[in-house]
Formats: structure tokens, C-alpha cells, sequence
């Protein structure tokens, strides 16, 4: 643990002060001296004396960590925390080795709190059995300090953490909890993340009449406020209720404005999403198949503009979905099992609208081997769809994998 004199021999030397320099008239060099190597224990005046010469309060020379050095470590902390998810590679694990000397022994601040919130979240990303005792002492310090946004978002990250393991309910309990805790107008911005989380889980636990009052609450929290943050994220999600919910109306008008978006944010992935979401509703629901392909072409031209990836773009995971349904469509069933078998659900998605599209897969592959008079195949296949299905909400999704598989059943009994 720093001592008071080991403190001060640290602040010293960073202002380049000499003995001499600091001690000056109120105070010999060699009680200075005395009181650096833990030999002497300062007076109250001499403290204030030393701290005011150092530039610091007196308070920080006596703190197990000293503010400046919570500062120095947080803003290397700060730093490799701001990397890119894509571009991580060991920052987590170095964060946890900068603040791990300290983190049991911080008081109230600010600089206490951040620390602790950033290696409870490292903590987690990097498995450590104790990161929720950190996550809740991050929690105890922004109540203390009336950082309420900041409380805000820590409770986002653990209510998101449930959301990926699939247990939907605690998620949304854990973000309603923490709504109605806070006793203070959250900043604009924690505002539309709630909003925008909350429609999002009341989806995936079901409630739809929830999950659309919240999506257009966020919508005009953007428009009044005249903010763009999440608005490319709200148009999508509100174009995609209206499609399970059968909302032509609504439909076009949101996937107008995500087309709309993109060209005045300058952003090709909006526009590109709008051509695969419009390729999706053709496939999915009005089974125009040559219209998805065409959606399908244009989302794959603004792909090859982006550059997305060294890889060519119809070797694009999603794509191979969209394109099997269109090819399954116009008959061709033998290219579109190729692309179908090619597919894998990602292991990134984890709400049940993106899950009970990933598993159209398995049916779109049975109906394929049906087709090709692959019985067992078929089965198999049309089987492991209705069992990943059916513990999500009900979509016309689930309602397609069901009555695929059901009916199977029926042919082959």
C-alpha cells in the first residue's frame, strides 16, 4: 500500500521538485526527508503546506491511491478501451493488469467509479468468476456521486449481458429495474439507448404492443431533440415490425426513410440493409422471387462499392440465405441447396426475431431435400428446425417452420 511520504516523493519528482525546492521555509529539507522514507508523520500544516506547494489537496496525499495517479491510469485505461470491437486484440486483458494493483483500494471519485465500471466489463469479456463484485461496487459509487447516466449504462451492459445468454425476461427486468431507480432525467443520448433497448426486449419476451410504443416513443424522442444517434438502428427495427406485423403502410414508409438516411448520412450500409430487408419481405412473405433477386444484385453492388471485406461478396453469410429462398422459389432447387448448406447461423445473433430467421434455413433445406426425394434428409432437417423454433415467440417465422415440419410429418406417417 503507498504511504503518505511515498506520495509525496512520487508528486515531487513528476513537478521536478527538489528537497530543498518543496520544503522551503515552513519546512527543513531534512524532515521532509524523514517524512518521504516513512520515518516522520506529518502535521495537519505541514500536509496542507506540502500539498499546497505540490498543487493537489491535502485529501489526496492521504488516500490509499492518489487522484493523480487514478487519472494516469484511467487515462491509459480509456484509451485502449475506445478500440474498435473489431480491431481488439489483447486490450481487455491489458486494462485488467493496469487497474488490478489498485482496484481494491479506491475511494469515492469519479476516476474511482470509471475504473471500476471498465474492469467490470473487462472482467466479464475476459471471464473472471469476480467482475459483478466490481460491476456492483461501479454501481454503489455513480449512486454515491449522482453519475446517474453513467449508472445508466453500466445497467445496460449486465441487462445486455442477460440478453445474450437468451434469458430474455431478466434482461428486461434488469433495464426496467434500473428505470425505475433512477430519480433523474437521464442526458439525450442514455435516453434513446433505453428506449431504443427496451423495444428491443420487449420483442424478444413478446410483447409487441410494448415493444412498438417504444420504438416510436425513441422515434420521436430523435425527431423533437433533433438527434441522428440510433436513427439508422430505430428505422430499421421499425421496418421490420412492420413486415411481421403485416403493416404494409408502415412497411414502405420506413424502408423510404432508411433509403432516405443513408443518403443524407452519406452511409451505403444504411441503403444496402434497405435492399436486403426489401429482398427479405419478398422472399419471406410476398414470394416475389425475381423482385428479391433484384434487391438481392443491388445489395451485393453496394457491397462491392464498400469493400466489404477481402472476401468477395457473395461469399456473404446472410446472402447465402436470401439468395437459397429466392432460387428455392424459382425452382431451382439444386442451387439453392448449395447455397443453403454453405449457410451457418451466426453465433453473434441472440434476439428471436434474428434466431427465427436463421432458422428458416433448416426448413428451406428440408424443403429442398423433399423436392430431391430425400426423405430422412428432409426430416432430419425440417426437425431441427421445429425444435429451435419453438421455444421463441410466436413470428410468421415459427409459424412457417412449424406447419413445414408438421406437414412432413403428415406426408411420411
Amino acid at each position: 500500500m503507498d504511504t503518505i511520504g511515498s506520495r509525496i516523493r512520487q508528486l515531487r519528482k513528476q513537478q521536478k521538485y527538489t528537497l530543498e525546492a518543496l520544503a522551503g521555509n515552513q519546512l527543513s529539507k531534512g524532515m521532509l526527508s524523514l517524512i518521504e522514507n516513512g520515518k516522520a508523520q506529518p502535521s495537519m500544516e505541514s500536509l496542507s503546506y506540502i500539498a499546497q506547494r505540490l498543487g493537489v489537496e491535502s485529501s489526496e496525499l492521504m488516500e490509499d491511491v492518489s487522484q493523480t495517479e487514478k487519472r494516469n491510469v484511467l487515462d491509459q485505461v480509456e484509451k485502449l478501451f475506445r478500440v474498435e470491437y473489431n480491431e481488439l486484440s489483447d486490450e481487455h486483458k491489458r486494462i485488467i493488469e493496469l487497474i488490478q494493483p489498485i482496484v481494491d483500494k479506491l475511494s469515492i471519485s469519479y476516476e474511482s467509479a470509471r475504473l471500476l465500471d471498465i474492469f467490470s466489463r473487462c472482467g466479464y469479456y475476459e471471464k473472471r468468476k469476480d467482475w459483478e463484485k466490481y460491476y456492483q461496487q461501479a454501481m454503489e459509487l455513480y449512486e454515491q456521486l449522482h453519475l446517474h447516466n453513467q449508472r445508466a449504462s453500466l445497467a445496460l451492459f449486465k441487462g445486455m449481458i442477460q440478453f445474450t445468454a437468451r434469458d430474455y425476461e431478466e434482461s428486461l427486468n434488469i433495464v426496467l429495474q434500473e428505470q425505475v431507480t433512477i430519480n433523474s432525467p437521464l442526458d439525450s443520448m442514455t435516453t434513446l439507448d433505453y428506449l431504443y433497448t427496451e423495444s428491443i426486449l420487449f420483442s424478444a419476451v413478446g410483447d409487441y404492443e410494448k415493444a412498438r410504443f417504444k420504438m416510436q416513443e425513441a422515434l420521436s424522442f430523435s425527431k423533437d431533440r433533433r438527434i441522428f444517434y440510433r436513427m439508422d438502428d430505430l428505422y430499421r427495427l421499425a421496418c421490420f415490425q412492420a413486415i411481421i406485423n403485416g403493416n404494409e403502410k408502415d412497411r414502405i414508409y420506413y424502408l423510404r426513410k432508411m433509403r432516405q438516411y443513408g443518403e443524407f448520412a452519406e452511409n451505403k450500409y444504411s441503403t444496402a440493409i434497405a435492399d436486403f430487408m426489401e429482398a427479405h419481405y419478398f422472399n419471406s412473405y410476398s414470394h416475389e422471387y425475381e423482385k428479391a433477386i433484384e434487391s438481392l444484385d443491388r445489395f451485393m453492388e453496394i457491397g462491392r462499392e464498400m469493400k466489404l471485406g477481402d472476401d468477395d461478396p457473395e461469399d456473404n453469410n446472410h446472402f447465402l440465405l436470401e439468395r437459397g429462398k429466392s432460387l428455392y422459389g424459382l425452382g431451382e432447387i439444386n442451387k439453392a441447396l448449395l447455397l443453403l448448406e454453405n449457410y451457418q447461423v451466426p453465433k453473434y445473433i441472440h434476439h428471436p426475431y434474428d434466431l427465427s430467421i436463421a432458422y428458416e434455413v433448416h426448413t428451406y433445406r428440408a424443403l429442398c431435400h423433399d423436392q430431391l426425394g430425400d426423405v430422412e434428409t428432409a426430416m432430419k432437417a425440417a426437425k431441427t428446425g421445429y425444435d429451435l423454433i419453438i421455444p421463441l415467440p410466436d413470428t410468421p417465422y415459427k409459424k412457417f417452420i412449424t406447419q413445414t415440419y408438421l406437414h412432413l410429418v403428415e406426408k411420411y406417417s
